[in-house]
């Protein structure tokens, strides 16, 4: 009796086997199927389509002397169906195997990079460390220097308050950062317009005023430096080093 197996491989071959020229062959596609079968699996495919042939060859004998020419062609069409599946599984196996040592190689390439950055970073995190201790000696000068300023434009903006009279107002001593405003004003153009021919057959005209209207520009006061800077202070709950944080938007300025 022909032993029987059953294989039901993932990817299916046709229960006959066709043949064509070379030029209706189609072109390999390496990546198809491939993507979610492992190369173990796939040599399992293969070793049970070498376990059917085997057995399959070996029945041949047996038959030949008491089968009949269907009974042999038949087992003939079976042998060859898994060579196919042998062959195919071969090929599917080699592509595999390549794909699995492409993605190791690119895991491994991709382990090395990010080792590489880490390190890069946690230097560059000992160095914040170190630049924020310069950073508050830093910043603990610059408070000294905006309080003598703030004292400064404070005695500036009382004597600005209190000019004698015909005296100019004091300048802030930094480049001013505010805008001078204008005044609201009508400005009053005539236009000369034709009105016909007169009694000497000349040409007259008629004068047309027309008044525009000018909206005035409020001013913008200087800002004084010390209350433009802001130094945070380090940690979520650190009160600010100077200054008071200003936000329009929820964005802050």
């Amino acid at each position: 009796m022909i032993p029987t197996f059953t294989i039901r491989p993932r990817d299916y071959v046709e229960s006959h086997v066709m043949m064509r020229s070379p030029r209706e062959l189609p072109r390999p596609d390496w990546s198809a199927g491939l993507a979610l079968r492992a190369s173990t699996e796939i040599a399992a495919d293969r070793d049970a389509a070498v376990a059917e042939r085997s057995a399959l060859e070996a029945s041949r004998t047996d038959l030949m002397l008491t089968g009949t020419v269907d009974d042999v062609a038949d087992l003939d069409h079976r042998i060859a169906v898994a060579k196919v599946r042998i062959d195919q599984a071969e090929m599917q196996h080699a592509a595999a195997v390549i794909a699995e040592a492409k993605t190791k190689a690119d895991h491994e390439a991709e382990q090395t990079r990010r080792r590489a950055l880490r390190k890069q970073a946690m230097k560059a995190s000992a160095e914040v460390g170190r630049m924020a201790d310069d950073y508050l000696a830093a910043a603990g000068k610059l408070v000294t220097l905006l309080a003598q300023i703030r004292e400064r434009e404070r005695l500036i903006a009382e004597a600005n308050g209190n000019l004698p009279d015909d005296a100019e107002a004091v300048p802030p001593g930094e480049p001013f950062n505010g805008k001078a405003g204008t005044p609201s004003r009508h400005e009053t153009t005539v236009e000369q317009i034709y009105s016909g021919m007169g009694d000497d057959r000349r040409p007259t005209y008629r004068k047309h005023p027309t008044t525009t209207f000018t909206p005035s520009v409020p001013e913008e006061p200087h800002k004084p430096l010390s209350a433009r800077v802001y130094l945070p202070g380090l940690g979520r709950d650190a009160a600010p080093l100077w200054g008071v944080r200003y936000y329009v938007n929820g964005e802050p300025r």
